[in-house]
């Protein structure tokens, strides 16, 4: 009896040096694993993931506005003469300035002339507001709105046997295959 408990010691000893070489040899081949990647086939054509975002979205503002019309009066103001003089002299330089040879002096005192008629007659006349008309005025301005969009795929795909969902970010139809990576890990 007293060799057998030595035995026993010796036999459970060797077992549990086992497991654990066992258990070491499968942690040292799990973290040396690598993922691979393989070719699985889509079941069904991939499902929209619409989501909520916020978008900068340009939008439209319009809103009726008065514009004044604006017509000539007649009896305003007679033109000081200093308006005339000064308006006769500007014309004659540039008479005198376009005008060239013996028609020169013609130029100048036909630009005098000009000067002097057109400071006469914008004194008689003003432009005033004659009346109203509505338009409408639109301005595009930029602002932040939440908006549905399709921020990705539901893919489902066949592999080991079972189905699986997964998350992609362009669409598949039924029956493309798909290239993933898989890395099998132990449960811990």
């Amino acid at each position: 009896m007293k060799n057998m408990i030595p035995k026993a010691i010796q036999t459970v000893t060797k077992q549990l040096t086992l497991k654990l070489t066992l258990a070491a040899v499968g942690l040292t081949l799990a973290s040396g694993a690598q993922a691979q990647t393989m070719l699985v086939k889509v079941l069904q054509e991939s499902d929209e993931i619409i989501s909520q975002v916020y978008k900068e979205v340009p939008i439209k503002s319009c809103r009726v506005e008065q514009i004044p019309i604006y017509g000539t009066q007649a009896g305003g103001q007679q033109a000081s003469t200093a308006d005339v003089v000064a308006s006769a002299i500007f014309g004659g330089l540039l008479g005198n300035a376009v005008g060239g040879g013996k028609g020169k002096d013609a130029a100048t005192l036909l630009g005098a002339i000009a000067g002097a008629d057109m400071a006469n007659k914008k004194g008689k006349s003003k432009q005033v507001i004659v009346g109203h008309k509505q338009q409408e005025v639109c301005d595009v301005v930029m602002q932040q709105r939440s908006v549905s969009q399709v921020t990705g795929y539901k893919t489902y795909i066949e592999f080991g046997g079972n189905v699986w969902q997964m998350t992609t970010t362009i669409p598949y139809t039924t029956g493309e295959f798909l290239s993933v990576n898989v890395d099998i890990t132990p449960a811990e």
